[in-house]
């Protein structure tokens, strides 16, 4: 028989003496009136510890005849404000991870997860393998909030040493400067979640890649994720805007290929600047601080949100961020000319082209 507990994280307010609220928010929030107030004191026996039994049982001990807890029992239940406490953490979490993950438990059980609990969503992130790759400001903090949210594998393969312009909130320190970028964005990891595994992963093998700032050509980056079937979520930072996607999925379509196809109907000169950009170095981007936090959390939100089973806004689109409250949504549908649609999960557009000289 489960063990019963009440969704974690709802405070209790009393509106009057005979009037309890159960949470504030007035999509979730429940007000319970009680004959007799001492009744809600069987809201202290849904610890997790307690059948429904056992619940009523203790409560007639409280001096609660068993009609009114099973009243209240029914009633919490029909409000979807109780569970059983196997539903909410997966079975032989380490103690200090269980704690850890309190939190990101309560906001899952709150917030319902397309009819999974949270202790399957919470396994499905633990079995996921999520290769972080691009440049530190973004790459970093993303790959250290994933592996907060419970992704159990994250391999943040960052190139390069890290430069002053790399160091964010959440991400790779100032301390860390001249550094291998893997190596302190892995020390990022590890300060929120330690028993994250940072070993390294091939994109064939990844459950999800990342690519904060890529060097690569649209058409190859898309070539080599098709074959492959991975799904994978593009960020930039570009005159001081952030943006976020495309997603594409495993089918592959839309794809980034679809996007460059896109960029040059509009502006035929954009195969030359596509490849101006892909091979300019690293120049440090402009972008504000709490522009750069939306965009970590936006991209992180977008990945666990593929990983948890739902659907990804970035999917065959994008989202430009100019700082809170300031985002503009651009889509991106498969382009006629690109082989992404018509061979789900196969080569993209496979022919060599030429970029035109800048």
């Amino acid at each position: 028989m489960s063990r019963l507990t009440l969704l974690p994280g709802l405070r209790r307010l009393w509106r009057d003496r005979h009037s309890l609220q159960l949470g504030v928010d007035p999509r979730r929030a429940v007000v319970l009136d009680f004959v007799d107030p001492a009744t809600a004191r069987v809201l202290d026996l849904l610890d997790g510890t307690r059948t429904e039994r056992a619940i009523i049982r203790d409560a007639a001990g409280l001096g609660v005849p068993a009609e009114a807890a099973e009243a209240l029992l029914a009633v919490l239940t029909g409000a979807g404000l109780v569970v059983g406490v196997h539903t909410l953490l997966p079975d032989g979490l380490a103690e200090p991870l269980r704690r850890r993950l309190e939190t990101e438990v309560a906001a899952l059980a709150l917030r319902g997860s397309g009819g999974r609990t949270p202790a399957e969503t919470l396994r499905r992130r633990a079995g996921a393998h999520v290769l972080v790759s691009g440049y530190g400001r973004l790459a970093a903090p993303i790959a250290a909030a994933l592996a907060e949210a419970g992704v159990g594998h994250v391999d943040p393969a960052l190139s390069g040493r890290v430069l002053p312009a790399d160091t964010g909130l959440g991400g790779i320190l100032p301390s860390d400067a001249g550094r291998w970028r893997s190596s302190a964005a892995g020390d990022a990891v590890v300060r929120i979640a330690p028993a994250t595994d940072l070993g390294p992963l091939r994109e064939s093998t990844a459950t999800f890649v990342v690519h904060a700032g890529t060097q690569r050509p649209a058409e190859l980056t898309a070539l080599a994720h098709a074959r492959r079937r991975v799904p994978h979520l593009t960020l930039d930072l570009r005159d001081g805007l952030a943006v976020v996607g495309p997603l594409v999925p495993p089918a592959g379509s839309p794809c980034l290929n679809c996007v460059d196809l896109h960029r040059r109907d509009r502006d035929p000169v954009w195969p030359g600047l596509a490849a101006q950009l892909s091979t300019g170095g690293e120049p440090a981007q402009p972008c504000a601080v709490t522009t750069a936090l939306i965009a970590v959390g936006w991209a992180t939100d977008e990945v666990l949100t593929f990983l948890d089973g739902g659907v990804p806004q970035t999917i065959g689109a994008t989202i430009e961020i100019a700082g809170p409250g300031r985002e503009r949504r651009r889509t991106w549908p498969a382009h006629p000319r690109c082989g992404c649609a018509r061979r789900p999960g196969q080569p993209v557009n496979p022919r060599r082209r030429r970029f035109p000289s800048p």
